[in-house]
């Protein structure tokens, strides 16, 4: 491989109501069932054994056994976390035959997905990845991007989501809409926001669409 290229396309999957199946049971593979269900995954663990935080989750099907083939049927996303080389392998195996997305915790060769460190504020997700050379660079990539994405970024795209229908609402071509958005984007109106200054941010907002919006419930 080129050290000096990442071959990973970065993504966003939509998982809502999508099955996602995670082998094992343990610390690691707690924290991968928090984050498919917090991304509206159906959640399906199987393990011998599972942490009392999975035991709990009524929002998960959880199968106290060995891994066995056919497992994956029906499946869209797979992980597996277990400690058992043997096991990640034949899911592995059975993820790629049945064309399937399947992350292999601490073992990318094994993987046809990895996933970034990433940074979450509000809307807003940057994820981080170093091709799987190094975890620890992209968890310090994080610390450091995340310094930079205040409280007023969360605002900002919120504002510019309430704007969006208002722009399209205009009619004409997409490069106009374009126009706005990156004028908004560039104008005073992120520093209005920090400043907590409703009135200025109003009026920026006003000269842009030509019409009033009221920014009282996002910007006291």
């Amino acid at each position: 491989m080129d050290h000096s290229e990442n071959p990973y396309l970065p993504i966003f999957i939509d998982l809502r109501g999508r099955l996602a199946v995670v082998v094992g049971g343990g610390i690691v593979a707690a924290r991968k069932v928090e984050s498919l269900l917090k991304a509206g995954a159906r959640v399906k663990v199987i393990a011998p054994e599972v942490t009392g935080e999975i035991a709990a989750c009524q929002d998960v099907d959880v199968e106290l056994r060995e891994y066995e083939e056919d497992d994956l049927e029906d499946a869209f996303l797979v992980i597996a976390a277990t400690d058992d080389e043997k096991i990640n392998r034949a899911v592995s195996q059975e993820a790629g035959q049945r064309r399937l997305f399947c992350n292999v915790v601490d073992m990318p060769e094994l993987c046809s997905f990895i996933v970034p460190s990433v940074v979450e504020r509000g809307p807003i997700k940057v994820a981080i990845s170093t091709g799987g050379l190094s975890p620890a660079l992209s968890r310090r990539l994080r610390l450091l991007i995340g310094k930079n994405i205040g409280d007023e970024y969360v605002v900002l795209a919120a504002i510019m989501g309430m704007v969006r229908p208002i722009v399209r609402s205009h009619g004409g071509p997409a490069e106009d809409h374009k126009r706005v958005f990156e004028l908004l984007i560039d104008s005073e109106l992120l520093d209005a926001i920090r400043a907590g200054d409703r009135s200025l941010a109003e009026d920026i907002l006003f000269q842009a669409l030509g019409q009033h919006m009221d920014l009282s419930e996002i910007i006291p």
